[in-house]
């Protein structure tokens, strides 16, 4: 074995090496990318879950038109009259 051939194994092994720790280093950026991109979809996960429990449910949201419907035929008579009051002020000027 020649100085011309350890040099090149040198050369081989240092460009193997080179290679070996920029793919460790690419693999190690995608995993703390993932990471993150892990953590802030779990940020957005807890901030969905906090909003969506303070929604009223199916059955909540039908019993309040039930109540408005409740109430809108309670004012109606109250409506009548006041439009009757109304037209009685009008004329009597």
């Amino acid at each position: 074995m020649s100085f011309t051939d350890m040099t090149f194994s040198f050369e081989a092994v240092r460009w193997l090496v080179v290679s070996v720790i920029g793919i460790y280093a690419w693999f190690i950026g995608r995993q703390s990318a993932s990471a993150a991109e892990l953590l802030e979809l779990r940020t957005r996960l807890t901030t969905l879950e906090a909003q969506m429990a303070q929604v009223p449910s199916q059955a909540q949201l039908h019993e309040l038109v039930a109540t408005v419907a409740g109430l809108a035929a309670r004012i109606e008579p109250v409506a009548r009259s006041v439009d009757r009051i109304e037209n009685y002020l009008l004329n009597q000027k």
